[in-house]
């Protein structure tokens, strides 16, 4: 028993020793176990690289590409590329930066392809490229619109206004390094430097070219910016005081007539007659060249300035910056000639064309075919035309023809007409496969005081093709006492995105049956004088700039 009591108080302490020590197991376990668990949770924190890039995105403006992108957490910079090939085996952009965006002028109609990574102070910790980002930019053509106020068509964007040479205008302020030119018989003039100057004004002139119709590509660096062409033509040359009656009789089939800019050449006192294809073309096109008939010329109102040989068959007689008078020798004094063309022989004419010319002061008529001789011009076209003060001395349309003698195709396009007596178009019997007239502005039309006439009269005409097409014009003042009668027609018409004035006439004060077509129309509900600058005048720019049609429907030279 004694033993006993003397050995039970050291078991007792050793049990109560290991206790502790178990305890003190426990709480260096915890700690060890706890010291690890925050080890792991740091280096859980410490990623081996960084984020990648997110809200990777571009926007297009035309040709230029701003693409950016969200910063990320400790990234001292980017590295950003834009490529072609999706794989990027080459680079258009390879570029180490700071800022969150990039902005790029591209060529355009092209696909490409962007990436990006966050860059580390320890390159090891970058991230990875991100998905690859495509997008294809639209198509850029800087010199489309070029020449009107609203940048609205196409007018002379590659232009000769000097023999053997052609003035090139482009979008003024255009990034524009060179030009590379190559001709229809694939000659080519590589690397046409494109001044700082030059590119700022839009306008290159280029010199020493071959006649030929010459494909030109603008370019920024090695982007492609634009393609025009421009023709270079010209056989002789005819300087002031020379004879061009003369020129025209001894051209041979096919050649060019280049006239000076501004210069008055007198036609003489009979008709110039065409038999072989010519074109004559003024060498600018806004200081054009003159064209009327000499003093002594008749003043009664049969003189014609030009016509056709008799029996002859030609392709084509052009015409292209000039400006044809009725004055005789220029003389705003003098009394009007009767016709620009009125031709009363045998003939077949495939085109009469008329680019970027002035027709005005004929007592009677630009255009008429008479005389019962089966004579047939097939294509008549007026491109950029302004055509004034016609008609007053007769009853004639500007266009006029009769049962044996025609036009066959009628063309009027981004015309000016104002100031006329009669008729636009007037034929009696006979086949007729279309008149068409787009982006025309009419004024002051149908002003017979004794007679109703029709804006176009085809009542007895037998239409073999699309009928009468009118598209985005703008009808303005019309009508004389007895008013104006609209547009009479056997064949088929469709008007489309056009106007009219509160002026506008086109129903006879005394009806019986009517021609109207406004209704085919869009009312502008305000006299002509309040759409235009000064139509009376000839001033077609717009006085009223909340026209919604402005740009778009009218002759777009205004």
């Amino acid at each position: 028993m004694v033993m006993i009591n003397k050995v039970e108080p050291k078991i007792f302490t050793r049990m109560k020793n290991i206790k502790n020590i178990y305890k003190l197991l426990i709480v260096v376990a915890v700690g060890f176990m706890g010291m690890f668990t925050s080890c792991k949770e740091e280096a859980d924190l410490q990623l081996p690289y960084l984020f990648r890039p997110i809200n990777f995105n571009v926007e297009l403006n035309k040709t230029v590409a701003t693409v950016s992108w969200a910063a990320v957490d400790s990234a001292v910079s980017y590295t950003f590329q834009i490529s072609q090939d999706s794989l990027f085996n080459s680079t258009i952009v390879d570029t180490t930066l700071t800022q969150l965006s990039y902005v790029k002028e591209l060529a355009g109609e092209t696909k490409f392809f962007a990436r990006i990574r966050a860059n580390a102070n320890d390159a090891t910790k970058s991230s990875k490229f991100n998905s690859k980002l495509s997008f294809k930019t639209p198509a850029e053509n800087i010199f489309l619109g070029y020449g009107t106020n609203t940048n609205v068509g196409k007018l002379y964007s590659a232009y000769m206004t000097d023999v053997n040479s052609l003035t090139v205008k482009w979008k003024p302020g255009s990034n524009a390094t060179h030009f590379i030119l190559v001709s229809a018989d694939l000659s080519k003039k590589d690397s046409v430097i494109i001044s700082s100057a030059e590119a700022l004004a839009g306008v290159k002139v280029i010199p020493a070219l071959s006649n030929s119709i010459w494909t030109a590509k603008i370019y920024n660096k090695k982007i492609l910016r634009g393609t025009t062409t421009g023709t270079v033509e010209g056989d002789i040359v005819l300087s002031s005081g020379a004879d061009l009656p003369l020129a025209i009789s001894n051209a041979t089939s096919g050649q060019i007539i280049l006239l000076a800019p501004g210069v008055v050449y007198p036609m003489g006192t009979a008709t110039v007659r065409f038999g072989k294809n010519v074109k004559v073309r003024g060498l600018s096109a806004t200081n054009r060249s003159v064209l009327c008939m000499a003093t002594g010329a008749s003043t009664t109102g049969t003189s014609s300035m030009l016509g056709f040989a008799d029996a002859s068959t030609i392709n084509f007689v052009k015409f292209e910056n000039v400006d044809f008078t009725g004055y005789a020798d220029n003389n705003v004094n003098a009394v009007k000639i009767g016709y620009l063309f009125n031709n009363n022989l045998l003939t077949n004419v495939k085109t009469l064309s008329f680019d970027n010319c002035n027709l005005h002061n004929f007592g009677n008529t630009p255009m008429r075919v008479q005389g019962g001789k089966n004579q047939i011009v097939d294509t008549l076209s007026f491109n950029g035309c302004v055509i004034n003060d016609i008609g007053f001395a007769s009853t004639y349309a500007i266009v006029n023809s009769n049962s044996a003698d025609f036009v066959n195709t009628i063309r009027f396009n981004n015309c000016t007409v104002y100031n006329f007596k009669g008729s636009l178009v007037s034929r009696t019997t006979q086949t007729l496969n279309s008149i068409s007239i787009t982006n025309c502005t009419f004024n002051q039309g149908m002003q017979d005081p004794s007679s109703v006439r029709f804006f176009i009269d085809t009542n007895t005409a037998t239409f073999t093709g699309s009928g009468i097409t009118i598209k985005n014009c703008v009808f303005g003042s019309s009508g004389g006492t007895l008013g104006g009668a609209g547009i009479r027609t056997t064949g088929t018409l469709a008007i489309t995105g056009s106007y009219y004035t509160s002026d506008y006439v086109d129903q006879t004060l005394v009806a019986t049956v009517s021609y109207s077509r406004k209704s085919l129309m869009t009312s502008y509900a305000k006299p002509s004088t309040e759409l235009w600058s000064n139509p009376t005048t000839g001033n077609f720019s717009f006085k009223d700039a909340t026209f919604v049609g402005k740009g778009v429907v009218g002759d777009l030279r205004w």
